[in-house]
């Protein structure tokens, strides 16, 4: 990882988290420590849930793709979640109210936060799961997903930007499908998927020009991967204004035909492949792990990079994806990244750490501070 700015990155830290009502959480007034925070017990205690009560702190959303009714407890009709953070100009308070027959409310140091770009500017969080292995192995929308995601922590812009164009894109796909529809009504939204287009595929493109190099020194260096990895953008169409038009323009009879716009960057690609050959295909599915992997750990350098502020970094049963000798190595790494990190397992002796550890244990949705062997 990089380290010739790492004095001027300041780490970003969750100092308490409180909820009540979210999943099978009882009542939680969490403090986690600054650095490395170890929260293990049996799997269906509740491990996942308070990692993503906290990823729902900062990102708005489930990683496991829940909706609203499935992270509010059962005997519960609403549930809040509040964190207090640190390691910016000043500390801030955060407050989300989630339930079954009403909208989300947002609360950013008491004020209602005027777009969700100003809270992902807020709370920088990156996650690896098991379910992030379909960024190596799945389709091109959840490698898509990964650089807006980065993205959007970066640029309160390109958030705006990546809004507008999508709202674009589905109204025109809309009126595609039906047939009685006025042909210049779906012209008429080219000129805001060519312009807004435009934005998103050039700032894709410079994310990934970037991003490249951490990617593949990580899967080499820390990783140890015994192939070599290459990254790259791989655009549907050339990421300027008037070739995005053009295509639109010349492809608009077989999309009225198929009912979809397919031109544009909302079809892009991060190509990853290993030797030449594409990774989701060709990779085993332990290379498509640390793929996944050296991308997290690129994620998290380039972040900090950016913004000076080393992300709140998420790990869900991390343990288990790595032989002993990478997860030493991946440890050692975030030792020198120096940011928080929050981390579940089953068997807390893997976790290869003795300085700087908190561990929690979780049983029947109780998180109780506690000590355990490393």
């Amino acid at each position: 990882m990089a380290s010739d700015s790492r004095s001027a990155q300041t780490p970003s830290r969750v100092t308490s988290l409180r909820a009540q009502g979210f999943r099978n959480l009882e009542s939680l007034a969490f403090e986690p420590g600054s650095h490395f925070n170890v929260i293990h017990g049996d799997n269906g205690a509740g491990k996942s849930n308070l990692l993503e009560a906290i990823y729902y702190l900062g990102a708005l959303k489930s990683f496991r793709g829940a909706k609203t009714d499935d992270l509010v407890a059962l005997d519960s009709e609403q549930a809040w979640l509040e964190g207090k953070l640190e390691g910016g100009p000043a500390p801030h308070n955060l407050r989300i109210e989630i339930g079954r027959s009403q909208r989300r409310r947002l609360q950013l140091d008491g004020k209602r936060p005027r777009s969700s770009s100003i809270w992902h500017q807020t709370v920088r969080m990156v996650l690896f799961h098991p379910g992030d292995l379909v960024l190596a192995a799945g389709a091109p929308d959840r490698r898509r997903a990964f650089v807006d995601r980065m993205l959007e922590q970066m640029d309160p812009i390109y958030s705006s930007t990546l809004t507008r164009y999508e709202k674009a894109l589905r109204s025109r796909n809309r009126l595609l499908k039906d047939e009685r529809t006025d042909l210049r009504s779906v012209r008429a939204y080219d000129a805001i998927l060519s312009k807004a287009g435009a934005v998103i595929a050039q700032a894709r493109e410079r994310l990934i020009e970037d991003l490249a190099p951490r990617v593949e020194r990580a899967f080499s260096d820390v990783f140890a991967g015994d192939t070599p990895l290459g990254v790259r953008y791989l655009p549907r169409v050339e990421p300027k204004e008037e070739a995005i038009a053009e295509a639109l323009e010349r492809s608009f009879d077989k999309d009225r035909a198929r009912g979809f716009t397919a031109e544009g960057p909302h079809a892009d690609d991060l190509e990853l492949q290993l030797h030449d050959v594409g990774a989701r295909h060709h990779g085993s599915q332990g290379q498509h792990r640390t793929i996944v992997l050296a991308l997290k750990t690129a994620e998290l350098d380039l972040l900090s990079e950016r913004t000076k502020m080393v992300p709140i970094l998420l790990l869900d049963d991390v343990s288990s994806e790595l032989d002993r000798s990478r997860n030493r190595r991946f440890f050692e790494v975030l030792s020198h990244a120096g940011g928080q990190v929050f981390l579940t397992t089953t068997h807390p002796e893997f976790i290869l750490l003795e300085d700087d550890r908190v561990d929690f244990h979780v049983e029947d949705g109780r998180v109780t501070r506690g000590s355990s062997c490393p």
